[in-house]
């Protein structure tokens, strides 16, 4: 027997649980739908403010006049063709652009600087020269004139005098003198002791003095000459070197008035100390053998030998008995701020003592310059002349009736 059943009310049952079970998906769908829905906005509505804020820009520029409408357009590259493999391009055949040089900006004409005034040369000397021969021997006898600026026609006083070597010692003997062009010549101008150390008496001297060469180009007879009444006298022959003074409390060889030059210690001098307190530092000190005290700043230099002596009237030497035989005494004569001219013949770079030195030990140095900027030393074999200069000293040998 066939039995029939009615399935509507389950497969209604059935339905309905299917779409129930979807609704969890439904729902997620519908909330991806929208959270894309909402990017999509946002992004159109950034979009739209970024193009907003430019568009103000782009105005506000043009508006400021930074938006420069007249601006060349882009310049288009020309195509390039790439080469097949068969074909070799040919650098060579394009011509190379050669830039155009911008034209030399024009110089602005530079205003002229007006010339500085000659600065005139005052109080200076000018020597005339000439050997002689005479009692059998070489004698050069050297003419100093003086004026009173380079542009001075003739000059205010004049004198000649010679130098002759005695017993290793230079010695200088004035043989006349002039007061002015126009005046007679006065001599012999050295003491008779003097000239009997070089070999002359008071007849043999003008004799020689005859012979001087004066820039005005006049000569002499010797009835012409007129006895020098400022002569030094004298009856005994000077000593050509002091005698030194021996202190009994510390053995050391003292002379006033002379400096000892070079042979300085490291870190001197000594400042703010006595004579005494610097003959004693140095006594206590092996290296040193010599000092030279300046009166004058209170200041001590302790040296480690001690040989050539030179006058100095603010200086005190003092020197250990060990070297009291090398000491010798110099007759060079130093001037600041002067100049001489003449026959250089031997030029280096020295420091000033060791230029003292240098023209010292050198016989046919009579003179010397240095220049203190460039510490340039130069011997001289003669001299002509000289002439104010701060940027030089120089020293000429020269020894005092």
């Amino acid at each position: 027997m066939l039995v029939r059943h009615n399935t509507t009310l389950l497969e209604q049952a059935v339905d309905l649980a299917v779409k129930r079970s979807a609704i969890p998906t439904l729902q997620a769908q519908a909330a991806a739908q929208e959270k894309t829905a909402r990017a999509t906005a946002f992004r159109r509505m950034a979009t739209g403010g970024a193009i907003a804020v430019a568009a103000v820009g782009i105005g506000l520029g043009i508006k400021l006049g930074l938006w420069d409408k007249n601006l060349p357009e882009p310049v288009k590259l020309p195509r390039v063709e790439q080469p097949s493999a068969r074909t070799v391009p040919n650098y060579d055949s394009a011509p190379i652009p050669i830039p155009t040089p911008k034209p030399a900006p024009e110089e602005t004409p530079r205003a002229e600087v007006p010339a500085k005034p000659d600065v005139v040369t005052v109080d200076f000397n000018k020597f005339a020269t000439k050997n002689v021969e005479f009692q059998g021997s070489t004698w050069e006898l050297i003419s100093g004139h003086y004026f009173k600026d380079e542009n001075d026609e003739t000059w205010d006083r004049a004198w000649c005098y010679s130098r002759r070597n005695v017993n290793g010692v230079d010695v200088n003997v004035s043989l006349a003198s002039r007061s002015a062009p126009s005046s007679p010549p006065v001599g012999p101008g050295a003491a008779v002791q003097t000239l009997q150390l070089v070999g002359l008496d008071d007849s043999s001297a003008i004799d020689l003095a005859t012979r001087c060469a004066w820039l005005d180009g006049r000569t002499f007879i010797s009835a012409q000459f007129i006895p020098d009444q400022n002569r030094e006298q004298g009856s005994t022959v000077p000593a050509l070197t002091p005698a030194p003074e021996v202190d009994p409390d510390s053995g050391f060889v003292v002379m006033a008035g002379w400096d000892a030059i070079g042979n300085d210690l490291p870190d001197m001098p000594i400042r703010n100390v006595s004579s005494e307190q610097c003959q004693s530092v140095c006594d206590r000190d092996f290296k040193c053998l010599a000092v030279t005290y300046n009166t004058k700043f209170q200041a001590c230099f302790m040296k480690g030998d001690a040989s050539l002596l030179v006058k100095s009237d603010e200086s005190i030497m003092a020197a250990k008995k060990v070297v009291e035989g090398n000491l010798r005494y110099s007759n060079l004569v130093f001037a600041t701020k002067t100049e001489i001219f003449g026959n250089s013949y031997w030029s280096a770079a020295l420091r000033y003592p060791d230029c003292i030195l240098q023209c010292a030990n050198d016989n046919s140095c009579v003179g010397f310059n240095f220049r203190k900027k460039e510490s340039a030393c130069v011997l001289f074999n003669r001299i002509t002349e000289s002439a104010g200069n701060a940027a030089v000293a120089s020293g000429i040998k020269s020894v005092a009736n």
